[in-house]
């Protein structure tokens, strides 16, 4: 399922059983949950799918009528590619709103991407049967139809799609590419240039139109598509494989043997990317590290393959070749933001906090909405010492994120440092109140009334530190003080 269309279904609220029969107690758990539910949908809306299934579980305990929760925790399950729980989800929301066209869709969305096709295409069937003019409903529809051969079927529901919403572009990619796998080469290129019209960099579209040019014995029109697909992703095999067969029908055999050379490297660093990746799956480090090399030998200009190596360097502890990798890779692509977070990361780790606050600041412009590069750079002002600058980007990612415990943690500990006390205690309170474990918190709220001559509230707050960790020995030195004071 597409992350767009995900978000696009989220829903806001519970649906529940006949409040009017509640008592007090039911009414109380419903309201709770409802609470729970919505807090999931945000997360979802945000781009936190493990966070959103934590709250919308406990949605569903507490009232396991919610069918908004129910389908929303199947949102969040998919978007993990956690395909059986999504399922589960999905068909308990159905059971409880058997009408709603969107549970339809998902489900079949989420069966379509466990190969279960059959039962699929029934419930995208049952979602165009309840809502006939909508273009995710039909193209979804499309890729089931495709996907068991039936091109026909297809065909047609992607000529559907595109007659509802002309901008589906992956509805437009496939319906073009059917269309060349019926020789009906005219209305397949005729089909590519408006997709083209419409995405001028569409790779998958470039190199569909690239091949077709071939495919009609047209290579030297063939050439420029192919390298502005090649401009556009210059990673992926296909283009130039395609560009070496256009030269080979052109006679430009040395750019032929070029672009061969460059294909078989590709290939073979796709080859040595992917099995490196299976093998940290199975956490086989030394493995992973040696298909890693290998995909960098093939492909020295992968920002990737160096993203993977470094991510495995660093779990290894060796953080001086992670960083070497890291900054490779930034300066291949400074608006990479995987490797920019990364870099902070590290460098944070290495204890380089002002080396990390360059690069989370230049993630913050890449993505301003992202939590990591603002709790990042918050972080790194923290350690370096430029307590003032922490303020902003901590208040910032604790806008993307409210409940991240940590970070109202670092605000806290920030306005301590900068004697704003009263902020410092907000940022405490909410600490305790989302977790009320957090010994760190405790103790810092305890300080903060100690600074403020609350002895008695001091006291107990430090007396919590204890109950919570014996061995606190700052809380157990602190009390010790109070208790000779008068």
């Amino acid at each position: 399922m597409q992350r767009g269309f995900l978000i696009a279904l989220v829903a806001l609220g519970c649906a529940g059983g006949d409040p009017t029969a509640e008592t007090p107690s039911d009414a109380t758990r419903r309201q709770e949950a409802i609470r729970w539910s919505n807090r999931g949908s945000l997360y979802l809306q945000q781009g936190r799918p493990a966070r959103a299934v934590a709250a919308l579980e406990r949605a569903t305990r507490l009232d396991s009528t919610a069918g908004a929760a129910h389908f929303n925790l199947g949102l969040a399950h998919a978007r993990l590619e956690q395909h059986p729980a999504a399922v589960a989800a999905f068909e308990r929301a159905l059971a409880l709103q058997p009408d709603n066209p969107r549970v339809f869709f998902a489900l079949g969305a989420t069966l379509r991407s466990q190969h279960r096709y059959l039962e699929a295409a029934e419930h995208l069937a049952r979602a165009i049967a309840l809502v006939p003019d909508h273009a995710e409903y039909h193209f979804e529809f499309g890729q089931v139809r495709r996907a068991t051969g039936d091109f026909a079927a297809a065909r047609a529901a992607f000529t559907r799609a595109l007659a509802l919403d002309p901008d589906l572009l992956e509805a437009r990619y496939l319906h073009s590419d059917l269309l060349a796998r019926d020789q009906q080469l005219a209305a397949a290129r005729e089909s590519f240039e408006q997709l083209l019209a419409r995405d001028s960099t569409h790779v998958r579209g470039l190199i569909g139109l690239g091949g077709l040019l071939i495919d009609m014995d047209r290579p030297r029109e063939a050439v420029p598509i192919l390298e502005r697909a090649i401009a556009s992703d210059r990673h992926t095999p296909a283009p130039h494989y395609l560009l070496a067969r256009a030269y080979d029908q052109s006679a430009q055999a040395q750019k032929a043997q070029r672009a061969r050379t460059r294909f078989q490297q590709l290939s073979a660093a796709e080859r040595h990317l992917n099995q490196g990746n299976i093998y940290l799956r199975r956490r086989e480090w030394t493995k992973a590290a040696a298909a890693f090399e290998r995909a960098l030998h093939s492909d020295s200009t992968s920002i990737e393959v160096r993203v993977r190596l470094a991510a495995l360097n660093q779990q290894q502890g060796d953080l001086v070749a992670a960083i070497a990798l890291l900054q490779q890779a930034v300066a291949r692509d400074s608006t990479h933001l995987e490797a920019l977070l990364a870099l902070g990361d590290v460098q944070l780790r290495q204890g380089d906090p002002m080396a990390a606050a360059t690069a989370f600041a230049r993630a913050t412009t890449v993505d301003s909405a992202s939590f990591a590069a603002a709790y990042g750079l918050g972080r790194a002002h923290w350690k370096s010492g430029a307590l003032a600058d922490a303020v902003a980007p901590l208040q910032r990612a604790l806008y993307l994120d409210p409940e991240h415990v940590a970070a109202h943690y670092a605000l806290g500990v920030v306005n301590v440092r900068l004697q704003h006390f009263a902020d410092a205690r907000a940022s405490f309170a909410r600490c305790t109140a989302l977790d009320p474990a957090h010994i760190e918190a405790h103790y810092g709220l305890g300080l903060i009334h100690l600074q403020l001559g609350e002895k008695e509230q001091a006291r107990q707050l430090l007396q919590k530190v204890l109950a919570l960790k014996p061995n606190h020995q700052r809380a157990r030195a602190k009390l010790a003080a109070l208790a000779e004071q008068p």
